[in-house]
């Protein structure tokens, strides 16, 4: 009697049917954001990458954050004087900054070319929540930071629009050529009519991230 050796290959093509329940017996991600990566593409919460993001953003935040010491990878610092706001025109810092440096954004000398190099150095971030242009009630809207690198081509795109933003999709690119991640922002279309029953209770169901401030988990701004 001969026994037959079984091989990774097989096991594989055995088990496949159990891939799915395999997934779906996962936890959820702990984290929202999506990350672009240099030369990589779009990092989404369970570590997988997209080369190109298609989506609808729901809700945006103008955050500005002043750091310290010089950004180092891996680890987290907190900024000494920060805001998250909806509207870029009035922006203080929030009540929870340890070291405010102004009253208002708009007159901090920090806040102005040149006050690091030829940069800010303040760091000014939009925070975009997102979601797939196919969402439902079910998805949960995904958090993504633009660098100071990657606004100009946004906010062009936002300032071209004749209709809400909540009701196109927009296309999202890294820049091939750079060492860093900066990210190109197109309109694509119109977004679908199937989302239209859920786009108010997903704009809702963005908020507590897309708000949140400094010092707490999940608060890392782009770099």
């Amino acid at each position: 009697m001969t026994t037959a050796i079984m091989t990774l290959a097989d096991l594989r093509t055995q088990l496949a049917a159990k891939l799915q329940e395999q997934h779906n017996a996962l936890p959820p991600p702990t984290s929202a954001r999506i990350r672009p990566v240099a030369k990589e593409g779009f990092k989404l919460p369970d570590e997988s990458i997209l080369e190109e993001l298609d989506g609808i953003v729901v809700d945006i935040r103008y955050v500005n954050a002043l750091y310290l010491k010089p950004y180092k990878k891996g680890e987290i610092e907190t900024p000494t004087c920060w805001v998250v706001s909806q509207d870029y025109n009035n922006m203080s810092p929030d009540e929870a900054c340890e070291k405010p440096r102004c009253e208002e954004c708009a007159i901090c000398p920090m806040n102005e070319y040149g006050s690091k190099g030829a940069a800010k150095a303040c760091k000014n971030v939009i925070r975009l929540a997102i979601v797939p242009p196919d969402a439902t009630d079910k998805t949960q809207p995904f958090i993504m930071d633009l660098a100071p690198t990657s606004t100009t081509s946004f906010l062009k795109v936002l300032r071209g629009l004749k209709v809400p933003m909540q009701t196109v999709v927009m296309n999202f690119k890294l820049d091939p050529k750079i060492d860093y991640p900066k990210v190109h922002t197109s309109l694509l279309s119109p977004a679908p009519e199937s989302i239209a029953p859920f786009l108010f209770g997903l704009i809702d169901k963005a908020q507590p991230s897309i708000s949140r401030g400094f010092g707490l988990r999940d608060h890392e701004l782009a770099n």
